[in-house]
């Protein structure tokens, strides 16, 4: 070989090499993962051993003549690894300049093995961080294929590595067309909220922090990013971006002023009702304090009410308002809105107070509609007078002033004839005379005065300062006013009158439920007295007392229904010859206990009753318990023949009485036969055509009927042609005196020859003693009733009494 002509050349060549692999080794350091370890010790391995070739060809070609004793270090060099921890050491001993250049290499073997360790360790924890970071790594090359990618990727997406390394990146994104160019072309890095493909299909949110790489030149060679999973996050964000749109929705729709200040009570919103409440727009009205656009006033005490806002920026506790504020927009006291004002304090992750919320209800609507259902509450719809309830509160006023020295007089006004204009022309014709009929009275009266309509057509007024007697002589004009009144409905005209009761507003009546009970009776006392006039309560009256002896009974007759105080007695009536009926009847009869547990008379309650109309209602009792009784007796009364049972006038007038007559007994054991209906005399020939019917319509189900009291009416012959009976009673203050009185026998014999002659049972009643039974005997009546025969016994008894009897009877 000939010797190189520039030796130092060679070396400086040699030198180069190392440098450039240095610079090399540096470069791939950066990149992790084993086969960028790899390939920096190869580099490093070919720099060194380029470099000692070089280093050995110029020394040959220096001196070729020492080719062969250099030969032992050639081969030395040859066995050097330098990825191993140990170095060989030559196989011969050199010495001179060999020996330098054995050491020279050594030293730089050491040097590339203590390199390579310091890369293994950075290698080791780059490759644990790696490890421990849930974050995806990637890099991509100049057309957007992925180049290398983390194996976290696999956790986040589903994917190995191998799968997408070489795949384009838009492949994975959902949306390629935004998020692409975002991505790969800014070479800043930022972060980029991304769709992206799972490998089973469905979508994940990811975070991607990346930026473009450039060459020296500034050219792009890749992208290199960061990618987390942010899936939760941003659905929590948009869920959150929703709630705070529904929000704002809500807040835009509410009825409510919302309005938020900081924590210096300046606004920062306003919702669009508080911007029409405040009258100010909220570009206006931001940064404002709370006290300058709102002007409240107290309206129970007419003050100012401000500061509401402040309170709660100092006491941090929520600050509402019992009271009604009028909210006044910023032109004072122009447009008032009446509201509940309720202030809440904001708070901070520290529980500082920042700001408040403020929530304005305007109730100015709920107000007007609240005074409105109020009077509507106190007033009469029709009449605009005020009602029963606000009537008897002014009159507990009243009430309450009598100790004080006023006098004030209450009158209770019924109108007469008011029935007639409804059946006659309907309740419109009604309504128009009432509202007529009250602006008339309210014209008359005086000043301070009060009318009220109490219900229907009766009326209440209160004169104050009045004593009785004026107040008789004020009511009596009040009476002729209405007297002369006159209604014009279409062609036909009417009269009215009143019947008013008057009654002084004292200390006697305890509450105004006694003074209006009291005016009240004198009402009814007018009415009964001939209608259209005027009477004065008075307590010690025998009007008054009946009066009041009556709603007594009356509310001893509601307490008996309620409570189940009635109790059926038993009358016997006797057949008079044993030849022709051989069993006998028995008359149901009613009495009542009072509270106390005594037995009261018929005589008692049942004028009352029919008197206030719930005769009907205790007729219905009457049937259910008389049937009930009957069906229980059974066989224990099988010598009853027949059970009479008193229905009263109303019953009659009763158009559902028949139907529910039908359907208790249609329910029942009870044989209908053996039950027999008694209607007076009078009520049949006041009612012929209702009673007919009812007669009628029961005796289709099988009942009988009997005609009590006969011989009490004036027209009793002529009726009964028209009433199909079974029976004829005959009165017993008749039968009482046929022994001493002729006339009186000669009725009975009448009533007896021709109730016999139509085919009609006879019935005596009263029948108090034996000569009286022996004259009816001889009269030819078919039964007998009365103490002598029987007295009224408890339904519950009359089994042993029917046995005793018929044991009397055979032992005869």
């Amino acid at each position: 070989m000939k010797t190189l002509r520039n030796p130092r050349l060679a070396i400086r060549v040699a030198l180069a090499t190392v440098l450039a692999g240095q610079i090399a080794s540096l470069t791939v350091a950066c990149q992790p993962g084993a086969l960028a370890l790899g390939l920096l010790v190869a580099i490093e391995t070919f720099t060194s051993l380029a470099a000692i070739l070089l280093f050995w060809i110029g020394l040959r070609a220096t001196h070729p003549d020492r080719a062969r004793m250099i030969s032992p270090l050639v081969t030395w060099l040859e066995n050097i690894d330098v990825a191993g921890d140990s170095r060989p050491r030559p196989s011969v001993p050199l010495e001179g300049a060999d020996s330098q250049l054995v050491a020279t290499v050594d030293n730089l073997v050491h040097r590339v093995q203590q390199y390579r360790d310091k890369l293994l360790v950075r290698h080791q924890r780059v490759q644990r961080l790696l490890r421990n970071v849930t974050d995806v790594l990637y890099h991509t090359d100049s057309s957007g294929r992925i180049s290398w990618i983390t194996d976290t990727v696999n956790d986040m997406l589903g994917y190995r590595p191998a799968e997408l390394e070489g795949r384009l990146l838009r492949d994975l994104l959902a949306d390629p067309e935004k998020d692409e160019p975002a991505l790969l072309e800014r070479p800043q890095l930022r972060r980029h909220p991304t769709r992206v493909f799972r490998r089973d299909g469905s979508i994940a949110w990811l975070l991607i922090s990346s930026r473009r790489i450039d060459d020296a030149h500034g050219q792009p060679i890749g992208s290199e990013g960061v990618c987390r999973d942010g899936t939760r996050l941003i659905e929590t964000q948009h869920a959150l971006d929703d709630e705070k749109e529904r929000a704002q929705v809500t807040l835009a729709s509410i009825g409510d002023a919302v309005i938020t200040t900081n924590a210096h009570g300046e606004v920062d919103y306003l919702n669009p009702r508080a911007e029409q409440m405040l009258g100010v727009p909220t570009a206006d009205a931001i940064g404002e304090h709370f006290d300058t656009l709102c002007n409240f006033v107290d309206n129970d005490r007419n003050i100012t009410a401000n500061g509401l806002v402040q309170a709660c920026l100092n006491t941090g506790t929520i600050q509402e308002r019992d009271e009604d504020l009028t909210l006044y927009d910023r032109a004072p006291q122009t447009t008032g809105h009446t509201v509940k004002v309720t202030i809440s304090p904001i708070r901070d992750g520290h529980q500082h107070v920042v700001g408040t919320v403020i929530v304005l209800h305007d109730i100015t609507r709920l107000q007007q509609i609240s005074r409105e259902l109020a009077h509507q509450a106190n007033h009469d719809l029709l009449t605009g007078l005020p009602n029963r309830r606000a009537f008897e509160h002014l009159l507990g006023e009243f009430l309450a002033e009598t100790g004080q020295g006023h006098h004030h007089a209450l009158c209770y006004l019924d109108l007469d004839q008011f029935k007639l204009v409804n059946d006659t022309c309907g309740h419109d014709a009604g309504d128009e005379m009432l509202r007529q009929i009250s602006n008339q009275i309210s014209s008359q009266i005086r000043v301070g005065d009060t009318l009220a309509r109490l219900g229907g057509d009766e009326f209440g007024l209160i004169m104050c300062h009045l004593s009785l007697t004026d107040a008789k002589i004020k009511a009596e004009a009040l009476r002729t006013e209405i007297d002369r009144f006159r209604f014009r409905w279409n062609d036909k005209l009417f009269r009215l009158g009143a019947s008013i009761g008057v009654a002084a507003i004292d200390r006697e009546a305890v509450s105004t439920t006694e003074l209006l009970r009291r005016a009240d009776t004198a009402c009814y006392l007018a009415k009964e007295k001939g209608r259209n006039q005027v009477y004065i309560y008075r307590g010690d009256s025998d009007e008054t007392l009946t009066r009041h002896g009556d709603m007594q009974r009356m509310q001893q007759i509601s307490e008996a229904l309620d409570n189940d105080r009635f109790e059926l007695f038993a009358q016997i009536i006797q057949p008079i010859d044993q030849r022709t009926h051989s069993r006998c009847g028995v008359e149901l009869l009613l009495r009542m206990r009072d509270s106390d547990g005594a037995i009261l008379s018929p005589q008692n309650f049942l004028l009352t009753a029919e008197r206030y109309n719930v005769a009907a209602r205790i007729d219905r009792w009457v049937l259910k318990r008389a049937v009930a009784l009957i069906a229980a007796a059974g066989d224990d009364h099988a010598a009853i023949e027949h059970y009479s049972i008193n229905i009263s006038g109303q019953s009659i007038t009763d158009e559902h009485f028949v139907d529910y007559a039908r359907g208790l007994i249609e329910a029942s054991s009870v044989d209908p036969r053996r039950l027999v209906f008694e209607i007076t005399e009078t009520t049949a020939v006041t009612n012929t055509r209702r009673a007919g019917e009812l007669i009628r319509s029961l005796r289709a189900l099988g009942c009988r009927f009997s005609l009590d009291d006969f011989g009490s009416g004036l027209s009793s012959f002529s009726y009964l042609k028209n009433l199909p009976s079974d029976f004829i009673k005959i009165d017993g203050k008749l039968v009482s005196n046929i022994l001493q009185d002729p006339v009186e026998r000669s009725i009975v014999e009448a009533i007896n020859q021709v109730g016999q002659a139509m085919g009609l049972l006879t019935v005596a009643e009263h029948v108090e003693s034996r000569a009286l039974l022996d004259a009816l005997r001889t009269i030819g009546i078919d039964y007998a009733q009365g103490y002598h025969v029987a007295r009224p016994i408890p339904f519950e008894m009359l089994s042993s009494s029917i046995g005793a009897r018929q044991r009397i009877v055979r032992a005869r």
